[in-house]
């Protein structure tokens, strides 16, 4: 359906539509209708990308053809664990690594529109058309990538910690609810039994809380300048350390959570252990080493937020009440443990 078939009055109502949404899933949604409707477009799909090292894959998030529509969840790409390969296809190549935000192919007939975050190619809109596209197309393509851009730069500034620059408490509740919601239907991610170790090779989502050692002597001793300065340090080792899959939240004061996974328990306590170890090995300025201890449990279906912290808490009790520096599974706790402790601990 071409452009000037279409009222200004139907885009006005598109764009309300699409600037009153806070999830980025239905946002990806909302562009691919806007398009679809307002374009000669024969199919179109929107992907995300991946960072998997120094390179990026492509997560199909969402299709769009004469069949309806078709969105596949962010946690199923992230438990794929892998995705499209753009060299595959140069002309989505062309539009990770092009300036340009726009390639099309030689008759007209197809369009890459590359959507950007934070400088970077966060997301690619693959237009399939059923006639090239005039000038005004292209300038409605072009208008509104820089609206989903900056609808996408409020929303991160939203939902990060103004100090630390991690996502904040309230976006946890968000991320914790999809997930379970994912979980509910996602195959291979299943939940560990109560009371029982996993099986090898089985892939889970864990949740972990993490707490700064003597925290309290920090800011009491050298103030909360000093303070701040370790949490964010703190936040800069975690970036360093984690996939760009895994989730890092400020939770409150010395108070980290991640959200790990999908991956087995071997390789969650490998990636924890290699955190804790360059916290302890890390020089913080004036004050040395500092240490930190974590709980772990993994995320289960039908759970409500507070019942997962509930048991990362346990758990991270423990590893305080252990001699702290550690990071303690909650199913591994004896059931005299399975119980909250005092915050002289912490």
């Amino acid at each position: 359906m071409p452009l000037n078939s279409k009222t200004p009055q139907d885009l006005v109502h598109s764009l309300a539509e699409f600037t009153g949404l806070i999830d980025r899933d239905d946002l990806a949604v909302s562009l691919c209708l806007t398009f679809f409707e307002m374009l000669p477009v024969v199919s179109l799909r929107f992907y995300r990308t991946l960072a998997t090292g120094k390179q990026h894959r492509l997560g199909l998030l969402v299709e769009f053809d004469e069949n309806g529509i078709r969105q596949h969840s962010a946690e199923g790409l992230n438990a794929q664990q892998n995705g499209t390969a753009p060299e595959i296809d140069p002309l989505l190549h062309g539009a990770l690594v092009s300036e340009s935000s726009l390639q099309v192919a030689a008759n007209g007939n197809r369009v890459i529109l590359g959507l950007h975050r934070q400088n970077e190619v966060y997301a690619l809109l693959d237009l399939n058309l059923g006639k090239g596209l005039v000038p005004s197309d292209f300038r409605m393509l072009q208008g509104m990538a820089r609206i989903y851009e900056n609808h996408i730069a409020l929303l991160d500034y939203g939902e990060t910690d103004t100090l630390t620059g991690l996502l904040n408490r309230k976006t946890l509740e968000r991320q914790f609810f999809k997930i379970v919601t994912a979980l509910q239907n996602l195959p291979g991610v299943q939940p560990l039994q109560a009371g029982r170790r996993q099986e090898n090779g089985m892939a889970y989502y864990f949740l972990v809380v993490l707490d700064i050692d003597h925290f309290k002597r920090i800011n009491d001793k050298l103030g909360h300048l000093y303070g701040d300065e370790v949490l964010l340090i703190m936040a800069q080792l975690m970036r360093s350390c984690f996939r760009a899959n895994d989730r890092l939240f400020r939770f409150g004061g010395e108070e980290f959570v991640i959200i790990l996974g999908p991956q087995t328990r071997e390789g969650a306590i490998l990636a924890l252990e290699r955190f804790r170890k360059k916290v302890e090995q890390h020089q913080f300025p004036q004050i040395g080493q500092v240490t930190i201890s974590g709980g772990i449990t993994d995320i289960r279906p039908y759970e409500v937020l507070s019942i997962t912290l509930g048991r990362a808490d346990q758990a991270l009790y423990a590893a305080k009440e252990g001699g702290r520096n550690k990071m303690v599974f909650f199913d591994t706790l004896p059931q005299t443990q399975v119980e909250c402790g005092s915050d002289e601990l912490f």
